[in-house]
C-alpha cells in the first residue's frame, strides 16, 4: 500500500492548532512535512490474518488513512512506514500482509510520518522548506509568518540565508511581499480547522479562516509537468491581499477554475526556462459550463449533476495550468466534472473506481471565507502516488 501521500488534519488527535497569531502556520508546516509528530512508545504489536494491531498506554497521534512510522518491531517487516487503517482510543491498525501470526517483541515505537521535505533555513517565525527528494525541481519556499492572520510566502529557485534567494517567485512587480496565506480573520488564539495533504514534492494546504465549512485551497510544490525534465515547473498559489475575511473567490484558491482571470498562482520560469517568474491560470480540464470563473463541482462548471446517470458515477478531471501554453497539471488534485451540490462535506472519503480504483479521495469544501457565494467541492487523492 501506497505510503507516498500523507494526511494531517486539525481533526487528528493532538492536531497541532492554526490560529491568528505569528508562527502559527510556520510550526505547523514546519512539523508536519518536515519532523512528524507524536513520537512514543508502543505497548504492544502484533499481527494476525495479515493485519497488525498496534496498542498505546496513553493515546496516539493517527487517523485512519494518515501514515505511521514505526522502529525497533522484530519481525522487521513491521517497521517503516504504514498506512494506518483503522484507530481506536488506544490502538490502530495497519496491513502486515506476508508477516506471520504471533506478538512482535522489541523497544517499539511510532510515530506520525512526515511527508520528507528538509528546512534549509529558519528564523523566528519564518521557515524556509524544499523537498529533500533528488527528483525535485529542487525551489525553496519561505513562509514569514511573523504576521497575525496572514503569513506572507514566496518561492525562490535557490536561497543563500533565511531572507536572499535568486528567483523570487512571485516577482514585487507582482504582488510585492509574496502571497498572503490565510490562518485567520481575528488576531486571536481562536482554532481554525485545517487540512495538509503532502507527498514528497507538494503540498496542498486548506484553511478556513472565518470558520464553517469554506476552505481556501492552497498549493506549493513541483506540478505535473508535460515538459520533460522540466526544472521550473515548480507553482505557489496564494492570496494577492488579505482575503481572510473575503466573500469573494479567494484569488489563491485551487478549488476555483478561471477561464478569464490569472492572478493568485506563479510558475518560477517559463518552460522556456527564460526570464523569471510568471503567471499562470488554472483552468478545469473539463470546464466547458456556461460560467467562465467558477467553482468546481458546482453548476456552470460543466454539463449535467452528480451522479451521472449513465454510470451513476463521479465524474473528476484534473486541474490544467495554462502558461504560454498548458505547461501542465496540479498532482493528485481533481476537481468534479458534474454539479455535486450538498453530497459531500469537507473530509468525507470516497473510494475511487476506474483509474482512482484502489485509492481514496478526500473531499474538501472551497468557498469564500465569508457571505454567501455557494461553496464547491474538490477531491484529492490521498492515497497515491501522484503522477508527476
Amino acid at each position: 500500500m501506497s505510503t507516498s501521500v500523507k494526511v494531517f488534519a486539525s481533526t487528528d488527535p493532538g492536531a497541532l492548532v492554526l490560529s491568528g497569531t505569528a508562527g502559527a502556520l510556520s510550526t505547523l508546516l514546519k512539523t508536519y512535512l518536515v519532523d512528524g509528530r507524536g513520537s512514543g512508545a508502543v505497548a504492544t504489536l502484533a499481527v494476525a490474518a495479515g493485519i497488525a494491531t498496534a496498542t498505546y498506554s496513553a493515546g496516539h497521534p493517527f487517523a485512519a488513512g494518515s501514515v505511521g512510522e514505526f522502529a525497533g518491531a522484530t519481525p522487521t517487516g513491521l517497521n517503516g512506514q504504514k498506512r494506518i487503517l483503522s484507530v481506536a482510543t488506544n490502538s490502530v491498525t495497519f496491513d502486515a500482509t506476508g508477516i506471520a501470526d504471533g506478538a512482535a517483541t522489541g523497544s517499539i515505537t511510532s510515530k506520525l510520518a512526515s511527508a520528507g521535505w528538509q528546512q534549509v533555513f529558519s528564523a523566528t517565525n519564518i521557515t524556509c522548506l524544499k523537498p529533500s527528494v533528488v527528483e525535485a525541481t529542487g525551489c525553496v519556499l519561505r513562509i514569514d509568518d511573523t504576521g497575525t492572520t496572514n503569513a506572507r510566502v514566496r518561492a525562490y529557485e535557490a536561497m543563500t540565508d533565511v531572507s536572499t534567494g535568486v528567483g523570487p517567485t512571485p516577482l514585487d512587480s507582482q504582488i510585492t511581499g509574496g502571497l498572503y496565506w490565510p490562518k485567520s480573520n481575528a488576531a486571536n488564539t481562536a482554532a481554525k480547522t485545517w487540512y495538509l495533504v503532502a507527498d514528497e514534492r507538494g503540498f496542498y494546504l486548506a484553511v478556513a479562516p472565518a470558520g464553517g465549512d469554506r476552505y481556501t485551497l492552497l498549493y506549493g510544490g513541483d506540478i505535473a509537468s508535460l515538459k520533460s525534465g522540466d526544472a521550473y515547473g515548480y507553482l505557489i498559489t496564494g492570496n494577492q491581499s488579505d482575503q481572510t475575511n473575503t466573500s469573494s473567490v479567494p484569488e489563491g484558491c485551487c478549488g476555483w477554475s478561471h477561464r478569464n482571470a490569472r492572478n493568485g498562482a506563479y510558475l518560477v520560469r517559463g518552460h522556456t526556462a527564460i526570464g523569471q517568474a510568471i503567471a499562470a491560470q488554472r483552468i478545469g480540464a473539463h470546464h466547458n459550463g456556461s460560467t467562465a470563473d467558477v467553482y468546481a463541482g458546482t453548476s456552470g462548471y460543466s454539463l449535467g449533476a452528480f451522479p451521472n446517470p449513465p454510470n451513476n458515477g463521479l465524474m473528476v478531471c484534473a486541474l490544467e495550468l495554462f502558461a504560454t501554453g498548458v505547461r501542465g497539471t496540479l498532482p493528485g488534485l481533481l476537481h468534479p466534472v458534474q454539479d455535486v451540490g450538498i453530497s459531500f462535506s469537507s473530509g468525507a472519503i470516497v473510494d475511487g473506481t476506474g483509474d482512482y480504483a484502489g485509492r481514496k479521495l478526500l473531499a474538501i469544501k472551497c468557498a469564500p471565507p465569508a457571505g454567501s457565494v455557494g461553496a464547491g467541492t474538490v477531491f484529492i487523492d490521498m492515497t497515491g502516488p501522484w503522477s508527476r
